[in-house]
């Protein structure tokens, strides 16, 4: 720009670039294009060309900016690109990224700054750092566990949560594959088979194993992530602990089927049982012998009137304790009331069930009988046992064979098996 014609050919050659340009000479703006007027709010620059460097730039920056003027007026070179916070006419703040070369104007060493507006980056990347330190703040403070795996099921993000579940640290997990938590393979194998088939899941069972070797209970709601040509990426979702959920239910699952006192399934229970047991030997092709017993002590009631019910709850307990040694392990053993159980016994004929109740009968008899403060007395228990037919629709049909047979033994005399 030495020349008077050629600085104004020049000028008019800048007033084109979309680019912000201003020409300063010592501390002050002595052009400015038609860009760098619109972005610092100038109008027809009056306001603007003439005035100090200094009134524009933020005063925390200003030291660093007039540094790199005055090294471009004093060495002619060219300085690499700055950011820096802009002052507009109006006050405004702008976030501007400057790159300066020496230049001549005027017959004066200057400098020609070129200028980009970088406010809606500048913003768009606080709010992406505000975004970060939410997301993070979340992460640290969740109780569940988020977490994100690639398409080789290899985890690449778990939040912090992770140790208060499983006992690791976030980076103690980051790069492992997830299957490796999984104490079986086949859950892992399900989860990842459902969300492949419908893009996600709500609630899914599982289990993981934790760092000191516990197994827990957890449920997981987690989504496939898919890349630009929409092909599977892996997933990201929550899981969390339910291993005290888990553990209710199972207590409230046990309350439910089975008897307080004794352990055995209730009534409701195993009449339950054994309407699978015949529905079971009504599907296969050829039909397995099925039987059943029913039990009832014998002169029970004297133990109640004489010792009284906690005596009786605890002789029940131990005549419980003689059946079950003398059962086999398939057979299945429930409390129908009182002094009343009935055995299920799944691939035995009748013969065999005479003789599994005769050795409970046995049993029952030989066993001692504690009743406290040194009493010991022994009891007897008639048994009724009837074979499954093929007519038998409902549970209710071999029970009713099995309970004449019961009132039979007691007939008869009691302490005995009768069919």
């Amino acid at each position: 720009m030495g020349h008077p014609h050629g600085v104004q050919a020049q000028l008019a050659w800048l007033e084109r670039l979309p680019a912000s340009v201003v020409v300063i000479v010592g501390d002050r703006f002595r052009y400015a294009n038609a860009a760098a007027l619109e972005l610092m709010e100038a109008g027809q620059g009056e306001a603007f060309v003439g005035r100090a460097v200094v009134d524009f730039i933020h005063p925390l920056d200003l030291h660093r900016v007039l540094a790199r003027i005055r090294r471009a007026e004093r060495e002619a070179v060219s300085n690499p690109p700055t950011e820096f916070r802009a002052l507009t006419c109006s006050g405004r703040q702008r976030v501007v990224a400057m790159t300066s070369n020496h230049v001549e104007h005027e017959g004066q060493g200057g400098v020609l700054a070129a200028f980009l507006d970088m406010s809606e980056r500048a913003a768009m990347e606080q709010r992406l750092r505000e975004t970060d330190e939410n997301f993070q703040r979340i992460m640290h403070t969740m109780q569940d566990v988020f977490y994100r795996t690639d398409a080789q099921g290899i985890t690449r993000y778990v939040c912090p949560a992770v140790k208060n579940v499983l006992g690791y640290e976030a980076q103690e997990i980051i790069g492992l594959p997830a299957a490796a938590f999984y104490p079986d393979m086949r859950e892992r194998d399900a989860l990842i088979a459902a969300i492949r088939e419908q893009g996600f899941v709500h609630d899914f069972p599982g289990r993981m194993r934790r760092k000191d070797g516990v197994i827990i209970d957890i449920s997981i709601s987690t989504q496939a992530l898919r890349d630009e040509q929409g092909q599977y990426a892996g997933v990201e979702g929550i899981w969390r602990d339910i291993t005290q959920r888990k553990a209710m239910e199972r207590e409230l699952e046990r309350m439910a089927t089975h008897d307080d006192l004794t352990g055995l399934a209730n009534r409701r229970e195993i009449l339950e049982q054994l309407e699978q047991a015949l529905q079971r030997r009504r599907d296969r092709r050829a039909q397995s012998p099925l039987s059943v017993l029913i039990l009832d002590l014998d002169h029970f009631k004297r133990i109640n009137d004489g010792h009284g019910h906690a005596v009786g709850d605890r002789v029940l307990r131990q005549v419980v304790d003689a059946v079950e040694g003398r059962r086999r392990s398939v057979d299945r053993l429930g409390r129908l009331g009182g002094e009343e159980f009935l055995l299920i016994l799944e691939g035995a004929d009748a013969d065999e069930a005479y003789r599994a109740a005769e050795r409970i009968r046995q049993g029952v008899e030989e066993a001692p009988v504690d009743l406290g403060e040194g009493q010991v007395t022994h009891l007897t228990v008639s048994i009724g046992y009837a074979q499954a037919l093929a007519e038998d629709r409902r549970a209710s049909d071999l029970l009713e064979r099995a309970d004449r047979a019961l009132y039979h033994a007691k007939h008869l005399g009691r302490n005995r098996v009768s069919a």
